[in-house]
């Protein structure tokens, strides 16, 4: 995770970073949920990478919030090929 805010908060204004959502599913139970995104990610506009992100969420009052986070990142099988 430092590596990853590191890299966004060093990131030079010439690096255009577009990460597009393919779908989501949402998963809810009480005050618990998940959230599925397969993702493509593009550098430059050009095709990067893509996988899935993982969200966890918990509902503290009327507020949701990001409890755990994990994503996949692949090349290869990403229907650019």
């Amino acid at each position: 995770p430092a590596e990853v805010l590191k890299a966004i908060a060093t990131r030079t204004t010439d690096q255009k970073w577009d990460e597009r959502l393919l779908s989501y599913n949402i998963q809810i139970d009480g005050n618990m949920a998940n959230v599925w995104t397969p993702y493509e990610f593009w550098y430059n506009d050009e095709f990067h990478h893509c996988g899935v992100n993982s969200f966890h969420l918990f509902k503290n009052g009327d507020k949701w919030k990001i409890i755990y986070m994990i994503d996949t990142r692949r090349k290869a099988s990403c229907g650019k090929d």
